[in-house]
């Protein structure tokens, strides 16, 4: 019997697209100390893409080790696939190239 643990969703899943990045930006409320814009409030999020269009993504402290993390190991996956990618390419580039007849 599985247990209630196992079979939960992680709260960051083990590969993210994206990138983390740290939001700068006043309140609004006139006595804040933001509003002479030095010292605006910071708030970190996932920034992606998403059918076209940028998204963000609010992190909380707690997760944010973790999906940098994430983000890492996506970046490094692609990376690894793109490797691949370019060298299966230049395969079929040599081997079509050889079986061609000279012109």
């Amino acid at each position: 019997m599985a247990t209630q643990e196992s079979t939960q969703v992680p709260r960051v899943p083990r590969l993210v697209r994206g990138s983390v990045v740290v939001q700068r930006r006043r309140c609004g409320k006139p006595n804040c100390h933001c509003a002479d814009g030095q010292e605006l409030h910071e708030t970190t999020a996932l920034s992606y893409s998403d059918a076209g269009r940028t998204r963000t993504l609010m992190i909380d402290a707690a997760d944010l080790a973790a999906v940098r993390r994430s983000v890492e190991r996506y970046r490094q996956a692609r990376a690894k696939l793109d490797g691949e990618a370019d060298a299966g390419l230049a395969t079929l580039i040599t081997a079509r190239a050889a079986t061609r007849a000279p012109r």
